[in-house]
């Protein structure tokens, strides 16, 4: 039995349609095809549809293992599903040398590269062939911006990019969040207030402290919920340092300080 079977008979007996059982992972028509074996589905992507859709993974994984076809690829994938369920990192490691060397799909190899990274904190190790396979598969990959697995991964790599290269991929993205952020998903607003912290700093290293508007717009379109907060925290901060505020940023940094969030002020400029 294939992923995309094994996720269909899922998805009956749970009596859900496609669209349904995609949630915001990803995109319906991607999902679909999934299902018929057209594409591929990335590791962490099938890890999220199963916890989003509440299956137990060892479950999944048993049910496929006992029907295995013995296809290289599927076998692989499987395994690095289990591996970081559990964030066993030494096997992480393992499985990706292997997959590197393996017959696998471009995606598969470039997914388990990443996982590999991000779990051993290792982004910054990689090297530049890797790191512009990495680039590319941001470039290449539809809607990217809705799929929330691909946007952690974006947060978790961002020191990859150039500051031309992120700033062409935070328009991509201001421009998907361009109406109604805030009602979209608690996770996928948080995920997007990481990534524009992230862009924020980046932003100062490079001293462009004018390329910094796009990622104020999208902090300006959350939902103003408590949960949020330390996001428009670090915003405030950013926005005060930029327009050499030296008076508030100080304040934002006491306030942070005073309230047992030295770890935040620290990473700050």
């Amino acid at each position: 039995m294939t992923i995309g079977e094994a996720l269909k008979k899922s998805r009956n007996s749970l009596g859900l349609t496609q669209s349904q059982f995609a949630h915001d992972v990803v995109s319906e028509s991607f999902y679909s095809k999934v299902e018929r074996g057209i594409n591929e589905i990335t590791a962490m992507d099938l890890l999220k549809l199963l916890q989003v859709n509440h299956i137990n993974i060892v479950d999944f994984l048993a049910e496929i293992e006992d029907e295995t076809n013995n296809n290289l690829q599927e076998d692989l994938k499987i395994q690095l599903l289990d591996a970081y369920s559990s964030r066993d990192k030494e096997k992480i490691s393992k499985l990706n040398k292997k997959i590197q060397k393996s017959s696998c799909s471009t995606d598969v190899k470039i997914s388990s590269l990443l996982i590999n990274a991000v779990v051993n904190d290792k982004v910054k190790d990689l090297n530049v062939r890797e790191k512009n396979q990495i680039k590319k598969r941001f470039l290449e990959v539809d809607e990217w911006t809705k799929n929330i697995t691909t946007l952690q991964l974006f947060c978790n790599s961002m020191i990859i990019f150039n500051l031309d290269e992120l700033e062409l991929l935070m328009k991509e993205l201001e421009h998907t969040y361009r109406e109604n952020l805030g009602k979209y998903p608690f996770n996928i607003q948080r995920i997007i207030a990481s990534i524009c912290i992230n862009y924020f700093h980046n932003c100062y290293t490079y001293s462009k402290y004018e390329k910094a508007s796009i990622g104020f717009k999208l902090i300006d379109r959350l939902a103003k919920i408590p949960d949020l907060g330390i996001y428009l925290i670090v915003t405030n901060f950013y926005r005060a340092f930029f327009n050499d505020n030296q008076r508030k940023c100080k304040e934002i940094l006491n306030f942070l300080d005073e309230n047992n969030l030295r770890e935040v002020s620290l990473r700050l400029p």
